[in-house]
């Protein structure tokens, strides 16, 4: 965290924690209340924030954006204020373009924290604006500027949320851009992620998946190519990793799922799916992500042949015979056996390749080797 934030904050009377290896958000607590924290304690004051490594990945998308965009092209938008941490490190990165900052202010202390946000960046001299009110609705209200070329999405974390959140600022979007959004894999948001990547592919932004943030960050970038290259190489997806849990915290600890088996996709490798319903959602982040590595969608049904789903076609099952895939995913829980004996039927060479292997749980974990 940048020593001036740190050092703002100390003058309003907050010790600034900057976490540690088993505490991992930084936060904020008022000086008389601090007291030395306990293995994977949080502040005791509401206000944890975004952790050292979110910080680091800031400044790279902050570094990204100054070469993409000039100064007065780029101008930022925080959707979730708290006491501010995200906001001024923004601000301080991205200066001495503005920032406006919506916060609802309905957990505790969150007016404090708005209040709070304006006088630090009056100390740092920054332009913070922060405007009371629940996204999307009142960012009207919010926003002094029609384009961003930054978003921090950061506010309600549940499924729903996110889409709206990204429906209300997806008018909002400079040409050259980032939309930062936090906490999906740690809140369980991949659904809504997904559903968010799908409105935003036609709108030219890819996305990405930060698999090495704490709270499984994800990223929407449009025509920034010197983050965009980085993101390729280094991010095979949010549970590319750890398939049960995101951030190595106890908070506590979800249900265990069972062991799944695990595909990695290598360079130049294709790969296609048996069953073309519902179950193939499970594999939309990997199939939105890299569309050249997909094969094919292969279904029974002849209603859906012909058509696609996450941009890719659905075939007819019978040309799994003369598929060029090099392994085959099994996307029909239901009817696991059944596709298993038709892949060996109409293409035996590929059985040894086929997903998840006998005994092991669905839905398999798809991953691709990271570009070059």
């Amino acid at each position: 965290m940048l020593p001036s934030i740190i050092d703002a904050y100390s003058k309003e009377n907050f010790v600034f924690e900057l976490g540690s290896p088993s505490i991992l958000w930084t936060g904020l607590t008022p000086r008389e209340d601090w007291q030395p924290r306990w293995r994977y304690d949080t502040p005791s004051y509401r206000q944890i924030a975004i952790s050292i490594r979110d910080a680091w990945f800031f400044m790279l998308v902050a570094d990204a954006l100054k070469q993409a965009n000039t100064p007065s092209q780029n101008k930022s938008l925080i959707i979730g204020n708290s006491f501010g941490i995200s906001t001024m490190l923004v601000a301080e990165l991205m200066k001495p373009s503005p920032v406006d900052a919506i916060d609802a202010e309905t957990s505790m202390g969150s007016d404090e924290g708005s209040q709070l946000t304006r006088r630090v960046a009056k100390r740092l001299g920054l332009d913070v604006q922060v405007t009371k009110g629940f996204s999307p609705q009142d960012l009207d209200s919010a926003c002094r500027h029609d384009k961003y070329s930054l978003i921090f999405v950061d506010g309600e974390h549940t499924n729903e949320q996110i889409v709206k959140d990204f429906i209300g600022i997806k008018d909002r979007l400079a040409e050259n851009c980032i939309i930062f959004f936090h906490d999906v894999g740690l809140r369980d948001m991949d659904e809504g992620w997904l559903k968010v990547r799908q409105l935003a592919q036609p709108l030219g932004l890819t996305g990405y998946d930060m698999s090495a943030t704490d709270s499984g960050s994800t990223l929407l970038v449009r025509n920034v190519p010197a983050l965009e290259k980085m993101l390729k190489q280094s991010c095979p997806g949010l549970r590319a990793f750890n398939d049960t849990y995101h951030a190595g915290i106890a908070l506590p600890l979800p249900p265990l799922r069972p062991d799944t088996d695990t595909l990695v996709v290598r360079e130049n490798k294709k790969v296609a799916f048996f069953g073309a319903g519902n179950d193939l959602t499970h594999y939309a982040h990997f199939i939105l992500s890299h569309p050249d590595s997909i094969e094919a969608i292969y279904d029974d049904d002849p209603t859906k042949i012909g058509a696609s789903r996450f941009g890719i076609e659905i075939k007819p099952t019978s040309q799994i015979e003369t598929t060029s895939a090099d392994s085959i995913v099994i996307s029909t829980h239901s009817y696991l056996n059944q596709a298993r004996a038709k892949i060996n039927t109409l293409a035996p060479q590929l059985i040894a390749h086929t997903y998840p292997r006998d005994g092991l749980a669905v839905p398999t974990r798809v991953v691709k080797t990271p570009n070059m």
